[in-house]
């Protein structure tokens, strides 16, 4: 079991205040649970009921009256977060809700209502102090529908979104501990399984369980999906018996993937990375789910290979550390939204009055067509968000997000998206350029 994945002290104490600062903040985020071990570290897993909240700010959890307060974890020692937090002095605090609701919270506020806990219901907020969070993790990226949704919202007059590419991770197989690790499955595989064709495990090459195969995916709008059907829209799609325009990416699984769940033996949907490892990773489950490595390593669930690469050794494939994976050129765009598999750039959209070229160029996307060759296929980028202009605490969030430029070791099935030059540049001028096309004003 991977247990308490540990991540070394971050190296940027020339871009962080000293550790308590009389001017010391509290930042308010949430969102993407794929990152979540990165960002976090994984204390939340030891809590009961398991909480979506970590922290080490003064949380308002509860306030808003429903008599459902969320559990409290703290930032696990060595995580990104905790480390930021121990080295300039401000605290940091993230509910992990999936995307889908951390960029609603962006665009029309709320974040002041109740996290809750994974075992309850919904969240109802990311118990902030105050109704517009500082900061979101989302790894499905701003759509035309998101970017118009902020332009509408109680938060345009701060004039833009800034979505910043942190790291990228494997998106592992978890599956019933009943078989035998390292299931070795070719893409074929993956696609017949998440199409249907496949629907009992005596059918996977491999396999020594016999069952109907129970298709564990995420119920809340998630990244984690968005990225997983990217992978099964550009993969399968007009392959394998797959008909072209069967998958389609979406942050939804059970729409990405509407034209599969009829043809299931089995399915479960829960909310989380963690109940989907938890539900499809449990002995005599047949489940087969899909989640972050982080998580599936740190609940000791089996995975499966693909193609014969292993998802532990996404990050760091030469044994030397944390890897900074070179996306084609082409493959970063700058001003522009995702829809679905399609890229519009910003500029079209028919904003009035027009959004200035230097706050369009604060939203970064990473096209999702793009191939990863020498490592493990499936894999999600994750991004941070804020406010372009009129942060409420622009110091602070500044330095969470140099805490990523300065590559603390990641654990492991994460890397880093700056392998190149000329990405790694842009990134730096929107971070730490200055006024006049500095992102995070």
């Amino acid at each position: 079991m991977y247990s308490k994945l540990i991540v070394r002290s971050l190296a940027a104490a020339a871009v962080m205040m000293t550790a308590g600062s009389a001017l010391a903040a509290d930042l308010y985020g949430g969102g993407a649970t794929f990152p979540a071990v990165p960002y976090l570290g994984d204390d939340y897993l030891d809590t009961t009921p398991d909480a979506r909240l970590s922290t080490s700010a003064g949380n308002l959890a509860g306030t808003n009256g429903n008599g459902s307060n969320a559990t409290e974890a703290g930032l696990g020692a060595g995580s990104v977060f905790a480390t930021y937090s121990a080295n300039s002095g401000h605290r940091v605090s993230y509910c992990q809700t999936g995307s889908g609701f951390g960029k609603t919270r962006l665009n029309t506020n709320g974040a002041t209502g109740d996290c809750r806990d994974f075992s309850d219901s919904s969240p109802q907020g990311l118990s902030a102090a105050s109704a517009t969070p500082d900061f979101i993790g989302t790894d499905s990226p701003y759509s035309t529908s998101d970017y118009t949704a902020f332009r509408a919202g109680a938060n345009s007059a701060k004039q833009g979104v800034t979505q910043i590419p942190t790291m990228i991770g494997a998106i592992a197989l978890a599956y019933d501990g009943n078989e035998a690790p390292l299931l070795n499955l070719s893409t074929e595989q993956v696609c017949k399984i998440y199409s249907g064709q496949i629907t009992t495990w005596n059918a996977v090459a491999g396999s020594t369980l016999l069952g109907p195969i129970k298709i564990v995916y995420r119920s809340d709008n998630s990244g984690t999906s968005f990225a997983f059907t990217s992978y099964l829209a550009s993969k399968c799609n007009g392959n394998y018996g797959v008909a072209a325009g069967f998958f389609s990416p979406n942050q939804s699984f059970a729409t990405a993937a509407a034209n599969a769940l009829a043809l299931y033996a089995s399915t479960a949907a829960v909310s989380g990375n963690n109940n989907v490892v938890s539900n499809a990773g449990a002995a005599g489950s047949l489940g087969l789910g899909y989640a972050d490595f982080g998580e599936v390593a740190n609940q000791g669930a089996n995975f499966a290979r693909v193609n014969g690469y292993n998802p532990q050794n996404f990050g760091d494939i030469d044994g030397n550390g944390t890897d900074s994976i070179a996306l084609a050129t082409g493959d970063l765009l700058r001003g522009y939204v995702l829809n679905g598999a399609t890229e519009a750039a910003i500029s079209t959209l028919g904003f009035s009055p027009a959004i200035p070229t230097a706050i369009q160029n604060c939203m970064f996307v990473v096209k999702p067509s793009m191939t990863i060759s020498d490592r493990y296929p499936i894999a999600a980028v994750t991004y941070l968000n804020a406010y372009a202009r009129s942060n409420a605490q622009p110091a602070a969030l500044k330095g969470l997000f140099q805490a990523f430029l300065a590559h603390p070791q990641l654990p492991v099935g994460f890397a880093y998206m700056d392998g190149n030059a000329t990405h790694a540049s842009w990134i730096n001028v929107a971070v730490n350029g200055p006024a006049t096309v500095n992102c995070l004003q």
